[in-house]
């Protein structure tokens, strides 16, 4: 192999360039969660550890709050069916069990049942439900579905 001199070296990798880095000069971003002014990285979105911190255990508590909100109106609701069913009720005005903390829009389950009412479920409690009220209350077979 043939020793090359500086000069080829450099014919054959080129020179040396400067490297440009980018800067945030032409825009100033702000923290989002405090609304300070973000320093650094181009894509930083937080001026501090802390507010990363604060800003994702503010999602996280909101996310488990919508959560904690929906289980507790499902269990709600399967209590006051279970109640129907132990006092052998099968239907009920829809005002009646608001009245009482059932929450209609909460259900586990929904389809089109017969003669077009919907039926829907709580758990492996089944019912239909009109515009005004909710009967045929079941409790739905192991195999069922």
């Amino acid at each position: 192999m043939q020793s090359l001199d500086i000069r080829q070296k450099g014919a054959l990798f080129g020179k040396k360039k400067n490297m440009a880095y980018k800067t945030r000069i032409e825009e100033e971003t702000t923290c989002l969660e405090c609304g300070g002014a973000v320093t650094g990285r181009k894509d930083k979105h937080f001026c501090s550890p802390s507010c990363k911190n604060r800003y994702h255990n503010r999602l996280q508590r909101q996310r488990r709050d919508i959560r904690l909100e929906t289980i507790t109106a499902l269990s709600r609701n399967y209590e006051i069916l279970e109640a129907l069913l132990k006092e052998k009720v099968s239907s009920m005005p829809l005002p009646d069990l608001v009245r009482i903390g059932f929450k209609p829009d909460y259900v586990t389950g929904h389809r089109k049942g017969l003669y077009r009412h919907e039926e829907f479920s709580c758990f492996d409690i089944r019912y239909y439900r009109s515009s005004t009220k909710i009967f045929n209350v079941r409790r739905t077979a192991s195999g069922e579905r």
